[in-house]
């Protein structure tokens, strides 16, 4: 094994080992909250036509 293939497939871990944490730490509890927002202002925005219709 020369030194650019086994320097490629360090690369190739390293790139799958962050990509993995950092869509583990980062970017699932992002999503989570940016869907909590979400339904928060879709629930807020339906209630006020309910409301309005109701009266």
């Amino acid at each position: 094994m020369n030194k650019l293939t086994l320097f490629l497939l360090t690369m190739v871990v390293y790139y799958i080992f962050v990509v993995f944490v950092i869509s583990k730490l980062f970017i699932i509890p992002i999503m989570k909250f940016m869907a909590l927002v979400f339904f928060l202002g879709a629930g807020l925005i339906f209630s006020r036509k309910m409301r309005k219709r109701l009266q």
